[in-house]
């Protein structure tokens, strides 16, 4: 079997194509696509304020300005974002039972309610 290789180091078919394409005529526009890009155009036009809220062109504008806010937020010395461990240590008060008939008649925390069934403690 043998391969043929087509090298065409003078580009005379990309010539000849060149060519015919130069020469034939520029194709007709319709007379509708032409008033179909002018109502368009003068569609965007009357948008006025409402062009204001396409989110789109805010979202492209905008995200270098988030960017940057972000990147100084992050990199700006002496601020940090880590809060310190204000919340209350659960108490024996507020330890909860399933088992216990009076612990569900209580105000019980959510970490007291987690604890109770992950440790599944019980009095």
């Amino acid at each position: 079997m043998t391969s043929r290789r087509h090298t065409d180091t003078d580009g005379s078919d990309q010539d000849l194509v060149a060519a015919i394409l130069a020469s034939a005529p520029p194709p007709e526009v319709s007379p509708s696509f032409v008033a179909r890009v002018n109502a368009r155009i003068d569609a965007h036009a009357e948008a006025g304020w409402l062009g204001l809220l396409d989110y789109r062109v805010w979202t492209l504008r905008l995200a270098p300005a988030a960017v940057a806010l972000a990147l100084i937020l992050t990199l700006w010395p002496g601020t940090s974002i880590d809060t310190p461990d204000a919340a209350p240590s659960t108490s024996a008060a507020q330890t909860f039972t399933p088992a216990s008939e009076s612990d569900w008649q209580q105000d019980v925390s959510p970490n007291a309610l987690l604890d109770a069934a992950l440790n599944g403690s019980s009095r």
